[in-house]
């Protein structure tokens, strides 16, 4: 009769050991970091607050979007009728709901985060607007059905639970997607294909900060003591502190005269330096080629 072999070998003393791991049986989030996919976050909400994140803290960015929109928008938005009864109310209401910024506010939520959300809020009659409010679109959840808006729940920022929902009534909600087709809830960024540009931008501005921290903090070792020709100095604990207090009181404008035996190994200045500078002017152009590239293939589809 036939038994299965244990997988587990047996000590000397009768002890089970298991056997070592293998290169299969590494932990792949051990090297997830280096990953560039990781450029880009899976969820929609994460993708918009990265891209938020670039246009706050990359001038690029900010330059890129910022040109579009007003490309898009203008400096102004005029109000012209026929009608000039018509055209004074239009002007009045405009001035009172801050029409201008509100739709600038929603055009730049729209490129940047791929989404944006208007709310209308309607005065104690009902009949008339008291407010325009661009709302972040991060914060509300929105629902479709046969390609309608069936459902509108905001939620605060620092939590999700649903018991801090707020319903937004459909019929006083605007939503609006940017690059997205019909069937998809949300918008892509006008910043999404330069994410993974952005964060190698990121990654060489870092390595610069560290040759530039290992060229103004080098770390030196002094060597005392060694094979010199035939002979063999071996240094005593008295020896090294003469050593140690003939660097500590040296002048550092002026040179040292220390024995033959006396050596200084400097480490943090050697090797390659990266070429940061050409690499980021790259970098650059290639963010900026991308913002342009996906503003005209929408620009053309809409």
């Amino acid at each position: 009769m036939k038994t299965n072999t244990k997988s587990k070998k047996q000590t000397a003393t009768g002890n089970s050991t298991a056997p070592l791991a293998t290169a299969a049986a590494l932990d792949g989030s051990a090297f997830s970091n280096v990953n560039a996919s990781e450029a880009i976050p899976a969820s929609w909400e994460e993708r918009a607050r990265k891209a938020w994140e670039y246009y706050v803290e990359e001038p690029l960015v900010k330059n890129c979007v910022n040109s579009w929109r007003t490309f898009a928008v203008g400096d102004e938005i005029k109000i012209t009728s026929d009608d000039e009864k018509l055209k004074e109310e239009a002007v009045e209401a405009a001035y009172r709901l801050n029409v201008s910024s509100f739709i600038k506010d929603m055009v730049l939520q729209l490129l940047v985060k791929g989404d944006a959300v208007g709310f209308k809020r309607y005065d104690k009659t009902g009949r008339g607007i008291e407010e325009v409010v661009c709302v972040n679109p991060v914060s509300v959840k929105v629902k479709y059905a046969h390609g309608d808006l069936i459902e509108a729940k905001q939620y605060p920022d620092d939590t999700g639970s649903v018991g801090d929902a707020i319903d937004l009534p459909v019929e006083q909600v605007i939503h609006l997607k940017w690059d997205a087709p019909s069937f998809s809830p949300r918008g892509n960024s006008l910043v999404l294909p330069a994410f993974q540009a952005i964060e190698l931008l990121r990654d060489y501005r870092r390595a610069e900060q560290a040759i530039a921290k290992r060229w103004a903090t080098p770390f030196r070792l002094l060597k005392v003591g060694g094979a010199y020709g035939q002979k063999m100095v071996m240094p005593d604990q008295r020896m090294l502190e003469q050593v140690r207090d003939m660097i500590n009181k040296m002048n550092m404008k002026s040179g040292l005269v220390v024995p033959f035996y006396v050596n200084v190994e400097t480490h943090g200045t050697d090797g390659q330096v990266l070429n940061v500078e050409d690499k980021v002017k790259v970098l650059s152009h290639v963010v900026s080629r991308e913002i342009e590239m996906r503003s005209r293939e929408s620009g053309r589809e809409g």
